[in-house]
């Protein structure tokens, strides 16, 4: 039975970071970056035939999303400076 490792919340955030950094700089990254790119593609084909204004934010907030991930790289790249 392996015990739990009690990390202190700002221990977990530098981890994260530390792991996110890695991420951005690695080649998959790229691939993530065209993934995420085709996936806003499909959703702006959805919200032109949106049939209600609830659907279209619903999207637009969808997109939204995707694009704070597109940003990823620079918001970690810049915190760790």
């Amino acid at each position: 039975m392996e015990q739990e490792v009690f990390l202190h919340p700002v221990w977990k955030v530098l981890v994260l970071m530390v792991s996110l950094k890695q991420f951005v700089i690695d080649e998959t990254y790229k691939e993530f970056q065209e993934y995420l790119e085709n996936q806003i593609k499909l959703l702006h084909r959805s919200m032109e035939s949106a049939r209600s204004p609830e659907d279209f934010y619903r999207l637009q907030g969808q997109v939204l999303s995707l694009r704070k991930l597109q940003n990823m790289k620079e918001d970690v790249l810049k915190r760790d400076k």
